[in-house]
């Protein structure tokens, strides 16, 4: 067998083990939760369920927390609130606050380098060509830190697989990360605050968190069109600037 040949072999083997790898990530674990758990993992009472298993498991809580919210920034189907809303129920803010944010960096960690890792090819058969290479486009201009963060930030923006596409652009990781990590914060927050005030039977400071969520939900969904037009004029902006400095 010729040198090209069998170089040729390798690399189609280790795209296919690229792909094994990313189909067990990205649809294998979901079902593993679903065909373990039912189909409550992804009902709307996941939160109360989540809350049962935690006080079930109360000595490895603190670590089954990490390990949900890791799963759930890697597994971008999966929601957040249910496991901030039963973090939160179970150990106050603070706590759960630490915990989330511990798991929600690991998770980003993961998927940046397992994107790195797969290549874009990969991305693209999971997530979509056009949709990917959108995201890239907005990731790899002058102003990628600001687009990320803003994409974190804003509530129905599409996010999921920001810190995948992230892998494959040419942000570095150590910004991006740190963008990526305080553009969760307030989402975070008010997931966790919904649980606590739930849990000290709060009924009135969770209703009223609870409306100006809506209200925000509300303006972002009715603004949405808006919102993604200044994120472009912040992605042109930083283009004319870049040209401007070449010339």
């Amino acid at each position: 067998m010729s040198d090209d040949a069998a170089i040729n072999r390798n690399k189609k083997v280790i795209a296919i083990l690229k792909l094994i790898l990313l189909i067990l990530v990205v649809a294998g674990v979901p079902a593993f939760l679903y065909f373990r758990f039912g189909s409550e993992v992804f009902s709307k009472d996941a939160a109360y369920r989540l809350v049962e298993y935690l006080r079930a498991n109360s000595r490895v809580a603190s670590l089954l927390i990490i390990g949900l919210q890791i799963v759930q920034v890697v597994i971008c189907v999966l929601p957040g609130q249910p496991i901030q809303f039963a973090s939160s129920y179970m150990f106050g803010v603070a706590k759960a606050f630490a915990l989330s944010l511990i798991g929600a960096v690991i998770g980003t960690v993961i998927s940046f380098y397992l994107a790195k890792l797969l290549g874009s090819d990969a991305m693209h058969l999971f997530f979509g060509e056009e949709k990917v290479k959108e995201y890239k486009r907005k990731l790899d201009s002058g102003r990628g830190l600001l687009l990320a963060f803003l994409i974190y930030l804003i509530p129905g923006i599409p996010k999921d697989l920001v810190s995948y596409v992230a892998g494959i652009s040419n942000m570095r990781f150590g910004p991006f990360l740190l963008a990526a990590t305080i553009g969760r914060i307030p989402g975070m927050l008010g997931s966790l605050l919904l649980g606590h005030f739930f849990g000290k039977q709060d009924y009135r400071a969770m209703i009223i968190l609870s409306v100006i969520v809506a209200m925000i939900l509300l303006v972002c969904f009715i603004k949405r069109d808006a919102l993604l037009h200044f994120l472009d004029a912040v992605e042109n902006n930083a283009g004319k600037r870049e040209d401007d400095t070449d010339v």
